[in-house]
């Protein structure tokens, strides 16, 4: 009985046309509509153990921030089951070398109380991230930069000199592009900093490991995902 050839089904032809993006490159996520995302993890401070007066410049210096830029962001705010499997498998192994027969029980039964704490608690974390986005249709303090991209099987397209000189044109686009993003970055980075928040951009895997938490959050193997973006050149 003959087999029929089924098509493979790729994120192209699936879940991927429901997403907002396209692709992600050096750090960039590129999105459908041409504009383009970085995203930056920002640390906390404990507002309310300082001064009244150390306070008092918080405000002034955050809202100076927001008075300063001129372009578009996003402030984020994602709450997440906390996660200690790591620093429960590092106490193990405090354990298993624990020579003082005393320590080592102790530290069992605080890892015990440390399960049964997550278990009944319940305990969140939050994470703080800021969105540093540029449109070339709508923002006007960027100059028109096409973003045409049109990397899949990139080395593939370089049929002829014509074709050689689009492929060198798209890069010097995606340099430019990426120019205009760092000087946002870097304002933003400073203006911070000053108020003792430090800001990260997030790479590649770190941004693959947000959005897949983000779209599917039930999704434990994150590494059979990423192998899969990886395989259709999404990234």
């Amino acid at each position: 009985m003959p087999v029929k050839n089924k098509k493979s089904r790729t994120p192209d032809a699936t879940t991927q046309r429901y997403l907002p993006f396209s692709q992600i490159r050096d750090n960039i996520i590129i999105m459908k509509d041409n504009s383009a995302r970085v995203i930056l993890k920002c640390s906390t401070i404990n507002f309310l153990l300082k001064s009244a007066e150390e306070q008092d410049s918080i405000i002034m210096s955050f809202q100076r921030f927001l008075n300063s830029i001129d372009f578009p962001i996003q402030i984020i705010v994602r709450s997440t089951k906390l996660d200690i499997d790591t620093y429960l498998q590092k106490l193990e192994n405090t354990a298993i070398k624990q020579t003082n027969e005393l320590l080592q029980r102790q530290t069992y039964e605080y890892i015990e109380y440390l399960k049964k704490l997550i278990e009944v608690a319940n305990i969140m974390k939050k994470d703080f991230y800021l969105v540093v986005a540029i449109d070339k249709e709508n923002d006007k303090s960027v100059r028109d930069i096409s973003l045409i991209w049109k990397f899949k099987n990139f080395w593939s397209s370089i049929n002829s000199w014509d074709d050689l000189l689009k492929i060198k044109s798209q890069i010097r686009e995606l340099n430019n592009y990426r120019k205009w993003l760092n000087q946002r970055v870097n304002v933003i980075k400073w203006s911070l900093e000053s108020i003792w928040i430090k800001v990260s951009e997030l790479d590649k895997t770190e941004l693959v490991k947000l959005l897949t938490d983000y779209y599917n959050p039930s999704l434990e193997n994150f590494n059979s995902i990423k192998s899969s973006i990886d395989n259709y050149n999404l990234i």
